[in-house]
């Protein structure tokens, strides 16, 4: 079982227009309404992928229901006021999100957290810990989480930013999945492939683990202590990208509980990425793009960093 955390969960909404022209009104022809966050969507991926899957973490009352409406094992602590929304105007020409901060986590529910991690921890085959921190919540509970699965030899992704992701890398040993801008947060990475890649190798040697950096349109690479390993899309799709991470996320935790050597790893997580686009809302893929992708794809191992400037 994949345990996946997400500590300031949303209900996602997407409104289908054809066109967003800022003062107007518009008539909505389309509403997709589904409980997500970044940890929520990589177990929604796994169901898809019928990989067994546990999420939890903070939400509002009912959160559970929401999940389990859609066959996803839950076990939130329902310690928020309410769940926060986030809104995604989809329309012919782009995609524009609207996140809404969260609610403050109240005090203890850090500690019912962790009770429900340790007990879960003993079935889990892979931790996830993925996205923003609800309000007043401690940026370093995820590397707590990290630590816990550690003793309990499972491996640990962590996809964070700010000061979660700053903390974590400097006191856990686990799967990092930064962005190009979160990794350039971090570390000062130059906006160009041999500064990325610099910079995932400085990290992973820091970690003592390997990194992942997604790169957009441009696929991703990751990086250990042996090798830089690059793979990069066919072509560009349209659609939506809000999910695409967190379906990376999904198939790498999915290949690391059977033990793929990264540059397969790296090539799911692709074609995984790619085919959360092509659907409306995150937190699902199209399967038949997946495959098709899967087949398709090549790592490409990258042994000297050069500038593409």
């Amino acid at each position: 079982m994949i345990l996946t955390v997400t500590l300031n969960p949303a209900i996602d909404v997407t409104y289908r227009l054809s066109r967003l022209e800022p003062g107007d009104v518009h008539r909505v022809s389309g509403v997709l309404r589904y409980p997500g966050g970044k940890g929520v969507n990589v177990s929604r991926v796994l169901h898809q992928l019928r990989r067994p899957t546990l999420a939890t973490g903070f939400a509002g009352p009912g959160f559970n229901r929401l999940l389990e409406e859609l066959d996803v094992d839950a076990e939130f602590v329902e310690s928020l006021a309410q769940t926060r929304q986030t809104l995604v105007v989809h329309d012919d020409r782009q995609v524009t999100s609207l996140w809404e901060p969260g609610y403050a986590c109240p005090p203890n529910s850090e500690n019912d957290l962790i009770g429900v991690v340790e007990r879960q921890l003993r079935n889990a085959t892979a931790l996830v810990v993925s996205g923003s921190l609800a309000p007043q919540t401690d940026p370093a509970l995820p590397t707590t989480l990290a630590h816990l699965a550690c003793k309990e030899s499972v491996p640990v992704i962590l996809d964070l930013d700010g000061e979660a992701l700053l903390h974590a890398s400097q006191n856990a040993k686990a799967i990092l999945t930064p962005n190009r801008d979160e990794l350039e947060r971090l570390l000062g990475a130059r906006d160009e492939s041999a500064g990325v890649v610099e910079a995932s190798r400085e990290l992973a040697a820091t970690t003592g683990a390997p990194v992942v950096v997604t790169l957009g349109a441009e696929g991703m690479i990751a990086s250990d202590a042996d090798a830089t390993w690059r793979v990069r899309p066919l072509r560009a799709l349209e659609g939506n990208p809000t999910g695409a991470g967190d379906a990376a996320v999904a198939a790498i935790a999915s290949a690391l509980t059977e033990q793929l050597a990264w540059p397969e790893i790296l090539t799911r997580a692709v074609a995984t990425s790619a085919a959360a686009v092509v659907v409306p809302a995150a937190g699902e893929i199209d399967l038949a793009t997946r495959r098709s992708l899967s087949h398709q794809l090549q790592a490409e191992r990258i042994n000297h960093i050069r500038s593409e400037r």
